[in-house]
């Protein structure tokens, strides 16, 4: 049967066939191709030419002649807009059925896809939300962020006095410039009060941007000429709506900050999230307003030492960021003369592009590479997946031989088979794209709502907007496209004859075989990658938990407090501690109770002192050392279980009129007393004589896995300061503690500003969050991909059995023993796992040198891990193989000689 039956064609030319005739001749048809094929194999062939026939029906019945071709032809001829819709309908029903019969199948390949486009998809909507989204700055590419590098610092934070001297000298390239500063306040609640993130921003702020208000007006330079004196705020969107319920009358009434009313001027664009993405305000209030919301009794309006103010600018007609880093050069110069105690050697102002700037471009430089890994690792997932996709349908195309066979005997065109082949692709990729943006939408909304111990509320709109859908529309498009084309194009090229006459056509099954082979070795070479890249980061996890950071021998509890200068002053501080450390220590289960200002591995602020010490020169280019330091009273070192080595700690009389004293760290003594213990030596601190009176245990400062570092301490009646993290440590809940110590703070004082109160240990796992996160991401993909790639070993080997059943047969009929059986086809798999896995750790082995640099404790070519992942992975795909192969060994031998 190489050639439709004539009445087919004649049929077709009819203009206007009648309904009764045409119904008579798909009957007359259906009756022809079962006489011919007895076994039925053809049936979903039958519903296609049936179909197919019905569309030619319709287009007579509208006066279309239609010319002399094969059925199939007909139905994917392109005739129009009209007629192209009908063959893509008729080939998506037909692909519907198909899948339809096969449940396991579709289910197999729409949950790995799914899988795998949803990985793709949450990640790539973390990084549209932090890199590719578009801010909503008007005309950004003429607005410029300034900055000051420095010393350890590429792109630092600014102070006030430097940002006016930068506005004078820039009046000829800025149109305006502004800034802005952030600030941890308080705001009052129905219930209490509540930490608020605020950005304190100059006049020019929103003008500089371009931001246009929701209701009301934005902050203007009439709010910024007098320190203290302009109470008025502006209300983030969100804050607006989630904690005052989008009242339209907001404007002109007060809220409550840090103790004051604030007269509320407006509402910020809901599009508008603030200077720093992911650092979302929740209210704007005027830089001269700075101190009086935060309770410091710094004049941050004149402390050029108070760096911690963000900048941005937009350049005025032909100006150029050249031309701005040519002045900026100029006038650090010019600083660095004026204020050599503040402008060192190596400060200077940097100029970047707004639009090459995501948070900060030190941070920038850790984003961009982190979301390439992220969005290369979701990638090798995908691919696996749709490796398994491709797998699966090279087996099914093998089976489909003698259909694909007949059809183009009957003169249908490879052309019109291909597309029915890969709608049958793109529909399963569809519905595994639905799958994995409904994946993905779940996982983002558990890791928003997840309490991370985060150093700062982090925000980011996770949602899936257009751009998200459209890239994972294109990515399941794509992923059918793709892996659906080789399984496509190997099974319309049979060898028609042989295939017909029902003969083996054993090169085209080689070919296929081949390729599935290959697509198994890709997806053990993937998962090898991926799990080697999994255990460095987990045990650089582990290794990072095991740092001793030298304080905490117990259940200790933090609050975070400041006591404002207006209401506080020296003596009525010093008070208020000591009575709250007093009231502390009188809880049931409180062992120790101390004050600092700093608290160590303070991941928002480090503080340091200009120290000199006779006989240690300072680093090249500058006149002195600069030390990191903090501020305790003398229950501190106690409370956190730091050691005095030598010498004595602090006491109560280390008074403000007693002399200058302070406690130094071992590794001070190390750098500039050596060979003594330093106890009794002088060193200055900002041109102030202190005599050293102790010298304490190291402890980690900022980092976990940094190397010693010098540090000291002096006490906290001769070093004012209004801001403190009051410990307490415990031999019960420290939680419970954390609550209790807000209780009693409130109870001296029910306005005192309480920024936040947790635990010893969260606090220490702000410092691994990133890490834990790593290794969260990468080890989950990891587990994931070896799902996959074991779900296609196991698909392949199925395939390869069942292709061998008949010879299984003719083995065990002929006493062959079971086990051996199953090692033989066991052996055929595990070949395809070692070469995969000897590819793999090659790979891996060149991607742990890469990845060296975020790995702490732990060699690049760690031997436990590059040991564990080949053994965990054998293990798997050695029961992927062997589950197949045993169960083809329970099967009948006379049955399985008769099968085909």
């Amino acid at each position: 049967m190489t050639r439709p039956p004539r009445w087919i064609a004649r049929m077709l030319e009819w203009a206007l066939p009648p309904t009764e005739r045409a119904d008579a001749m798909i009957g007359d048809l259906e009756e022809e191709y079962r006489a011919r094929h007895v076994d039925g194999r053809l049936a979903a062939d039958l519903w296609y030419a049936r179909e197919a026939l019905g569309v030619a029906v319709r287009y007579a019945r509208a006066g279309r002649r239609y010319h002399r071709r094969p059925i199939e032809q007909r139905a994917g001829r392109q005739g129009g807009w009209e007629s192209s819709m009908d063959a893509l309908w008729i080939n998506v029903r037909y692909a519907l059925r198909r899948l339809s019969r096969s449940p396991m199948f579709t289910m197999v390949a729409v949950v790995s896809l799914g899988l795998g486009i949803g990985a793709n998809t949450a990640m790539f909507s973390l990084v549209n939300a932090t890199i590719i989204r578009e801010v909503p700055y008007e005309q950004p590419d003429e607005l410029v962020d300034f900055y000051i590098a420095s010393e350890g610092f590429s792109h630092g934070t600014l102070s006030y006095p430097d940002y006016v001297d930068l506005v004078d000298a820039t009046l000829e390239l800025f149109t305006e410039i502004g800034g802005a500063q952030l600030a941890f306040i308080q705001g009052d609640t129905d219930t209490g009060v509540e930490g608020l993130l605020a950005e304190a921003v100059t006049g020019s702020y929103f003008g500089v941007l371009g931001i246009r208000p929701t209701m009301g007006r934005l902050l203007g330079e009439q709010d910024d000429i007098e320190r203290g004196a302009h109470p008025v705020v502006v209300l983030s969107h969100d804050y607006w709506q989630s904690r005052l319920g989008g009242d339209p009358d907001i404007v002109g009434t007060d809220l409550r900050l840090s103790g004051r009313p604030y007269t509320v001027v407006g509402v910020a664009p809901a599009e508008f999230t603030g200077t720093l993405r992911g650092l979302e305000p929740s209210v704007y209030v005027p830089i001269k307003m700075v101190d009086e919301i935060q309770g410091s009794s710094t004049n941050t309006m004149e402390a050029r030492g108070n760096q911690s103010f963000f900048g941005r600018a937009r350049l005025d007609d032909g100006a150029t960021i050249e031309q701005a880093r040519i002045v900026g050069d100029r006038l650090s110069a010019t600083l660095r003369e004026q204020h050599p105690q503040y402008w060192t050697a190596d400060k200077a102002f940097v100029f970047e592009s707004t639009a090459d700037v995501i948070m900060n471009p030190m941070i920038d430089r850790f984003i961009r590479p982190a979301a390439g890994m992220v969005m290369v690792v979701v990638g090798m997932v995908l691919l696996i997946a749709c490796a398994n996709l491709a797998s699966f349908l090279l087996a099914r195309a093998a089976d489909r031989r003698k259909e694909i066979a007949v059809r183009l005997a009957m003169g249908a065109r490879r052309r019109t088979l291909v597309g029915q082949l890969l709608t049958e692709t793109v529909l399963l990729s569809g519905i595994g794209g639905a799958l994995g943006v409904w994946i993905a939408a779940r996982s983002l909304d558990a890791l928003v709502r997840a309490d991370l111990p985060l150093p700062l509320p982090i925000t980011l709109d996770l949602s899936l907007d257009g751009t998200v859908l459209t890239f994972s529309i294109l990515l399941s498009i794509g992923a059918g496209v793709l892996f659906g084309l080789a399984p496509a194009l190997q099974s319309t090229n049979p060898d028609v004859a042989p295939t017909l006459r029902d003969e083996s056509a054993g090169g085209g099954r080689a070919r296929g075989a081949a390729l599935r082979n290959l697509l198994v070795v890709g997806q053990v070479s993937v998962s090898v990658v991926l799990l080697i890249a999994a255990g460095l980061f987990l045990r650089s996890l582990d290794a990072s938990r095991q740092v001793d950071p030298g304080f905490g021998v117990g259940p200790t509890a933090i609050m975070h407090l400041t006591l404002p200068a207006d209401r506080y002053s020296t003596e009525e501080t010093y008070a208020f501690l000591d009575e709250l450390g007093r009231r502390l220590r009188t809880l049931p289960g409180v062992e120790a109770s101390g004050v600092i200002d700093n608290l160590h591995m303070n991941q928002l602020s480090t503080q340091n002192e200009r120290v000199n010490v006779d006989g240690i020169d300072p680093p090249p280019g500058q006149d002195f050392h600069r030390i990191d330091y903090a501020v305790i009273d003398e229950h501190f070192l106690e409370t956190l279980g730091i050691d005095v080595v030598a010498g004595r700690g602090i006491s109560e009389i280390d008074l403000g009129d007693s002399e200058p004293v302070a406690l130094v760290n071992e590794e001070f003594v190390r750098r500039f007393f050596p060979g003594s213990d330093g106890i009794g030596r002088s060193i200055r601190l900002d041109d102030e004589e202190h005599r050293v009176i102790g010298v304490t245990a190291d402890h980690k400062v900022r980092r976990l896995g940094e190397d010693p570092r010098p540090f000291l301490y002096r006490p906290h009646r001769q070093a004012r300061s209004n801001f403190f993290f009051v410990t307490a440590r415990t031999s019960g809940d420290d939680e419970a503690l954390a609550l209790s110590m807000i209780q009693e703070a409130r109870s001296l004082d029910p306005d005192v500003m309480i920024a936040q109160s947790m635990t010893l240990d969260r606090h220490l796992a702000t410092m691994l969050v990133g890490r834990e996160l790593g290794a969260l991401f990468i080890g989950g993909f990891a587990a994931l991909a070896l799902l996959l790639a074991s779900i296609g070993l196991y698909g392949v080997v199925s395939y390869a059995v069942a292709r061998r059943t008949k010879e299984v047969g003719i083995r065990l009929s002929l006493g062959a023993d079971s086990s051996s059986v199953v090692r033989m086809l066991t052996g055929s798999g595990m070949k395809l796992v070692g070469l995969g896995g000897v590819i793999g750790l090659v790979l891996a082995a060149a991607l742990a040198q890469l990845l060296s640099r975020l790995l702490y404790g732990v060699p690049a070519l760690d031997l436990v891990t590059f040991v564990t992942v080949p053994v965990v992975l054998g293990s798997v795909a050695l029961l992927a193989s062997w589950v197949p192969a045993r169960r083809v060994t329970r099967i009948d031998p006379v049955g399985a000689l008769r099968s085909e």
